[in-house]
C-alpha cells in the first residue's frame, strides 16, 4: 500500500469492502428462487430479525438485500471467501436506522479476524432508485473505557 494511501486511512481500519445493491434485481432473485436464496445465504436468526425489524410497508427481503451487500463487502475486505466457507459464516445484525451494524464471523473468517486482531462492522445506505450502498470494515476493536486497544 502506498504511503499516501496509508496516511489517509484511519489507523483503526485494516481493510474495507463496498458493494452496490440493486434492490430490484435482488427482489427478482428472491422471487425466482422462491425464497431458497434467503435460506442459503442467511441464518434463521438473520431472517427472523429482518422480519421483525423491517419498516412497515417494506418487505423484509429488502433489509436482507442490504445485509447481503454487507456480506459481499466482508468478502472484499478479507480478500475473498475462503474455501469451505459460506455466506452464513457472515452474520449481519441489520438494524434499520443504525449507522453501523455488528457483523459476526464464523469458521475460517473468524480465524482470519482473530489472526489480524480485527472486528468487522458494516452498514447500508439507501441511494434512491432502488439502489443501496453497503459496506464492511475490518477494524481494530475499540479500547475499553480507560484501557488501551
Amino acid at each position: 500500500m502506498s504511503e499516501v494511501l496509508r496516511a489517509s486511512m484511519p489507523r483503526d481500519v485494516h481493510s474495507a469492502g463496498l458493494d452496490l445493491v440493486d434492490l430490484c434485481r435482488w427482489d427478482l432473485a428472491v422471487a425466482r428462487t422462491k425464497g431458497e436464496l434467503l435460506q442459503r445465504v442467511f441464518t434463521l436468526a438473520e431472517r427472523r430479525a429482518a422480519e421483525s425489524r423491517s419498516a412497515p410497508g417494506t418487505p423484509h427481503e429488502r433489509l436482507l438485500g442490504k445485509a447481503f451487500g454487507v456480506k459481499e463487502g466482508v468478502v472484499k475486505a478479507v480478500g475473498g471467501l475462503p474455501m469451505d466457507t459460506a455466506f452464513k459464516d457472515i452474520e449481519v445484525d441489520a438494524v434499520p436506522g443504525r449507522p453501523t451494524w455488528p457483523v459476526r464471523l464464523h469458521g475460517e473468517l473468524e480465524r482470519w479476524a482473530d489472526h489480524h486482531g480485527v472486528e468487522m462492522v458494516g452498514g447500508a445506505h439507501d441511494l434512491g432508485d432502488d439502489m443501496a450502498a453497503a459496506w464492511a470494515v475490518a477494524r481494530t476493536p475499540a479500547a475499553p473505557e480507560g484501557g488501551t486497544p
